[in-house]
């Protein structure tokens, strides 16, 4: 029999990870390109599924704490053997392969995400795996955290940023060039984040360049990474593109 793992149609996922058969009549609703099939009611993680028949016509209901949420289906006398109806098979019935539940020994482990080595689970992507600084990042356990490696849960990472704009989560270095959006150059600030970079007053693009007229890429002090500054003006630092210094001559760095 399914286990009720997730109403994936609805707005918050409520999940049921057991059923709990009982003489109330069964359900099977079609939500996300799955059959999904409860018989009477089942509880767990603080959610409640239960299942309920007019007819023909039934209605898997989910309750987790102010939040409920229901599927219309058709009423059948058990659950029998339901399957997935998107096209995954390889030994998916229902009992395992979905995140929560142990990954599959014959076919593909898992429908989604990674089945954890260590504890044999099937975990979302993105889900902390066991033996310490791992994550689930595409179909496997990787190693989180430093610059090039997955992001650790929560977006975190030991050092720079979590270039989460990326197909895959990924850390970069302070200074390091994230995603672009559109044609917007993205860097990992000393802030800990990916910003926007190159014109005044924001971090210098990778390669420590400025695009904005009349700016450089200068250190600032206690951060990891340089910003773009105004240059030419005395007290500013001598433009390196033009003009160095409005008025004088550079002095190497600075202008008088």
């Amino acid at each position: 029999m399914w286990a009720l793992v997730a109403v994936v149609a609805l707005a918050a996922p409520l999940a049921c990870s057991s059923s709990t058969t009982s003489s109330s009549a069964c359900c099977t609703v079609s939500a996300g390109g799955s059959s999904l099939c409860l018989c009477g009611t089942e509880a767990t993680g603080g959610a409640t599924c239960s299942s309920s028949a007019t007819g023909s016509s039934c209605v898997i209901t989910c309750t987790q704490g102010a939040t409920n949420e229901s599927l219309s289906g058709t009423t059948s006398a058990t659950c029998g053997n339901t399957t997935s109806s998107n096209g995954i098979d390889g030994g998916y019935d229902g009992t395992c392969g979905y995140s929560g539940a142990a990954c599959c020994t014959t076919g593909t482990a898992c429908q989604g995400g990674c089945c954890d080595p260590t504890t044999q689970m099937c975990l979302y992507n993105g889900e902390q795996c066991s033996g310490g600084a791992t994550v689930c990042s595409g179909t496997t356990c990787q190693s989180c955290g430093a610059a090039g490696e997955a992001c650790c849960p929560g977006e975190t990472c030991t050092s720079g940023c979590c270039d989460y704009q990326a197909t895959t989560g990924t850390c970069v270095a302070p200074g390091g060039a994230c995603t672009s959006i559109g044609t917007e150059v993205q860097v990992c600030a000393s802030a800990g984040f990916c910003e926007s970079c190159g014109t005044i007053d924001s971090p210098c693009c990778p390669g420590q360049v400025c695009n904005e007229t009349g700016t450089v890429c200068a250190p600032v002090v206690g951060t990891t990474t340089s910003q773009c500054a105004s240059c030419g003006y005395s007290g500013e630092p001598c433009c390196t593109t033009g003009t160095a210094c409005f008025s004088g001559t550079c002095n190497g760095t600075t202008c008088p």
